[in-house]
């Protein structure tokens, strides 16, 4: 009888070709919630300052997460095993992560160094991982020695970056992420050699974490509402819709981007991957805003929280509709080629549009407002799925003549 190997060498997955469907681990989920502690303090920081300069350093911190967790995903999409070594490498990743989140809300202040830091071991561990793929699987050997070229450089500007001041630390931040995140750019075409990415896997993987990030933004209307000393009908009125707000995003999201998956080819691949970061940022960002709202005890918008809530909202609707021009399309598709994408595109505006205009009416008025717009959008998922005509097949046909004729017989 075989025994199981306790630790594995690295050798790319080829399920997809194999035709085999893959799940998404706890293991993967218990990192997740790693990522999503930063994620909250993250928002809870924007929500404290809602700014110009407040949002830029919240998404330019969330880009920082993004790629720490897009790294982590890819290289495990590519290289999981089931041996002690993934266990291990995950837990080391965790660390570097959970001294973000430590770090993260003075991130541009007393603890940028420990941040950068932070960054740069998390980025170490998952470089590494990337050198141990090509050196143990030799069609993999192209894409990771441009890898461990990119990233070793993006590393060594976040080190530099602790040995100068502000604000040149943060313009070699700036620099190092772009780094990071042309570099996989620059692999496309070796990557096209590679074994398919999975079509089942890969999206619940983002799927959950899009639910991790949406429940996250509940969680902070929640304390929210629980830390006022008085609970009034208008603050419980604000948690409401901020909350049905946050299910209209997961009901768009679900019901028109994930249930699919992207067209083949690995830059569509890329192209829907790379989109989820601003969906993220947007739910992240619409939540910080909601937490503000109903914080606050006067219930007139000013200017920065009814643009950034509207923004928001209407940036994830035109993310989900240009996500839903990556997707594949079946012969058996309800929705509309141009028809639904362009219904998010013309609601992802006015929103914007809302955001904009809102500023001194009541933040009440502004949240009906985008929770009709995404309505729309519900509705419309709702009259295309159920009025889809479902083709029945053979095999059913032959059971229910089958149960017919047992009938007739019996009687």
């Amino acid at each position: 009888m075989a025994k199981r190997v306790f630790w594995q060498h690295p050798v790319l997955r080829t399920d997809e070709e194999e035709e085999r469907d893959r799940r998404v681990t706890w293991l993967e989920l218990f990192f997740d919630l790693f990522i999503v502690v930063v994620v909250a303090e993250m928002a809870h920081t924007l929500a404290e300052d809602i700014s110009w300069l407040g949002v830029g350093q919240f998404i330019f911190l969330f880009l920082h997460l993004w790629w720490v967790w897009i790294g982590a995903t890819y290289y495990t999409e590519r290289f999981e095993t089931e041996g002690f070594d993934q266990r291990l490498f995950t837990f080391l990743q965790m660390i570097p992560i959970a001294g973000m989140a430590v770090f993260a809300h003075y991130a541009f202040s007393k603890t940028s160094v420990e941040f950068a830091l932070s960054y740069a071991l998390s980025r170490v561990i998952i470089t590494f991982l990337c050198w141990r793929g090509g050196k143990y699987d030799r069609r993999f050997r192209p894409t990771s020695h441009r890898f461990v070229i990119g990233f070793s450089v993006s590393i060594l500007l976040f080190v530099l970056s602790v040995f100068v001041a502000p604000p040149i630390r943060f313009l070699l931040w700036g620099i190092a992420l772009f780094i990071d995140v042309v570099t996989p750019l620059l692999t496309l075409k070796q990557q096209a050699l590679l074994p398919r990415l999975s079509t089942s896997k890969l999206p619940e993987r983002f799927g959950l974490f899009v639910i991790i990030v949406l429940g996250e933004s509940i969680v902070g209307v929640v304390n929210g509402i629980a830390e006022q000393k008085t609970i009034t009908l208008a603050n419980a009125l604000i948690g409401i819709l901020g909350i049905a707000i946050a299910f209209g995003m997961w009901w768009i999201y679900f019901d028109f981007i994930n249930r699919r998956p992207p067209q083949l080819g690995v830059r569509w691949t890329f192209a829907w991957g790379y989109l989820h970061m601003p969906l993220l940022i947007a739910i992240a960002a619409t939540g910080a805003g909601t937490l503000k709202a109903v914080s606050d005890n006067d219930l007139l918008l000013n200017q920065n929280v009814s643009l950034l809530i509207g923004s928001a909202v209407g940036l994830s609707l035109i993310v989900n509709g240009l996500l839903e021009l990556t997707l594949q399309r079946r012969f058996d598709e309800p929705t509309h080629p141009r028809l639904s994408p362009g219904l998010k595109f013309a609601a992802g505006a006015i929103a914007i549009v809302f955001g904009i205009i809102s500023a001194g009416f009541w933040v009440i008025g502004l949240q009906l407002g985008l929770l009709g717009l995404l309505i729309i959008q519900m509705v419309y998922a709702l009259y295309v799925w159920f009025t889809q005509d479902i083709p029945v097949k053979d095999s059913e046909c032959i059971n229910i003549g089958s149960s017919m004729d047992s009938s007739q017989t019996q009687e």
